[in-house]
């Protein structure tokens, strides 16, 4: 069977238009603003009593002050404030093989995010803080970029623990938080016209 010119003419626009229509969802998904609803694990409500969680939430506010001031000058004060010098502290960083032992390391590490990385803006209010004893872990989201970055999702998991009445950081992990955006939420605002949640 010969086709017409007018039916393959027809397919051709089709397959154009279909795949205009992926490489436009993909890159909308790709773009898509962050922040686009609370992920489900910050609707746990974690289990410090709210005295423990406010204290917990004490260095967590110093840890951001310090991711937005940004001043490596400033490295050694802020070390003291939030990390042991005698017990091993942890960070675990966004990229494959960032992972940081001892409280030296971890200074030069910070310091050279507040150089290179981009502007970090954790949730702090929103963190779910669980505790035992001496013991507190965290859970929060933010984002990382600004200026002539794109932002970008980010979860920020800690471990504390209390000496002589202060918590101070044992381990950090920061990872990247791609979740794709659900279809139903894409297709909503793309029928809709809805824009995107804050």
């Amino acid at each position: 069977m010969r086709l017409s010119p007018s039916r393959i003419l027809g397919g051709t626009i089709l397959a154009v238009v279909l795949a205009s229509a992926s490489f436009l969802g993909g890159w909308h998904l790709s773009r898509r603003p962050i922040g686009s609803g609370q992920p489900e694990y910050l609707k746990l409500t974690g289990d410090a009593d709210e005295q423990v969680r406010q204290e917990v939430l004490v260095p967590l506010r110093a840890f951001q002050a310090g991711y937005t001031k940004r001043d490596p000058s400033s490295i050694s004060s802020f070390m003291e404030q939030l990390f042991p010098k005698d017990q091993v502290s942890v960070l675990l960083g966004t990229d494959q093989g960032e992972s940081i032992n001892g409280y030296q390391q971890v200074s030069e590490f910070i310091a050279n995010d507040w150089r290179s990385w981009g502007n970090v803006q954790l949730q702090v209010d929103d963190a779910v803080v669980w505790a035992a004893d001496d013991v507190a872990w965290l859970v929060t989201v933010g984002t990382v970029g600004g200026g002539t970055a794109a932002k970008r999702g980010i979860r920020f998991s800690a471990v504390l623990t209390r000496s002589n009445g202060r918590w101070l950081f044992r381990y950090i992990q920061f990872e990247w938080d791609d979740t794709p955006e659900k279809l139903s939420g894409l297709l909503r605002r793309s029928i809709l016209g809805e824009p995107a949640k804050p």
